[in-house]
């Protein structure tokens, strides 16, 4: 199969050509390609900055393919399915460009000179749990049992009214225990 060949099929019709293609010759793709990119060059002039036509057509021409590989000629013409793939792949391409403009070019900088402040090694993070444990120590050795308790309650989530009834006390003296609670963590 050489160009000979691909000549020969150029008077095929659509459906023929991605029928051939569907099977496997792939080399039939160049004639849908040449008999749409005229319309692809016309959109991507239409609707795409100067310094950026080249870039939407080589999308456009990857969303042909895609046309190429899903039509079905039982829903709609190759011919309908293109012409949407072709206008979707220019709207997605004035999409992508809008989104660039919002962040200015001053702004974006190299990984590499960012600088990260901040990076946990596993030392720093052993260090971190052990002065997390230490604290969690020192609150329960501050509080009371019926504070630690009231505490417990309340970190995992439950309401005033909910932590009153287990406990059986009024949302008074929930309310007083938690401020009492903040009151000493505050101090430690």
């Amino acid at each position: 199969m050489g160009i000979n060949f691909v000549e020969n099929n150029k008077k095929l019709t659509d459906n023929e050509v991605i029928s051939l293609i569907n099977r496997g010759e792939y080399e039939n793709l160049q004639i849908i390609i040449d008999r749409y990119l005229p319309k692809i060059i016309s959109a991507a002039k239409k609707y795409c900055p100067q310094n950026q036509i080249e870039d939407a057509v080589q999308e456009a021409t990857i969303a042909l393919y895609g046309a190429v590989k899903s039509f079905d000629p039982q829903k709609s013409s190759f011919q309908a399915l293109a012409n949407v793939c072709i206008k979707r792949s220019m709207i997605a391409r004035l999409r992508k460009n809008n989104t660039k403009k919002a962040i200015p070019d001053e702004l974006l900088i190299p990984i590499e000179d960012a600088g990260i402040l901040y990076a946990q090694s596993p030392e720093s993070i052993l260090i971190e749990k052990e002065d997390l444990k230490n604290l969690e120590e020192n609150i329960k050795l501050e509080l009371s049992s019926r504070e630690n308790a009231v505490l417990q309650l309340f970190l995992e989530g439950k309401s005033y009214s909910e932590i009153s009834k287990q406990m059986q006390i009024t949302e008074k003296s929930v309310d007083n225990a938690l401020a009492r609670i903040r009151k000493k963590i505050a101090a430690i």
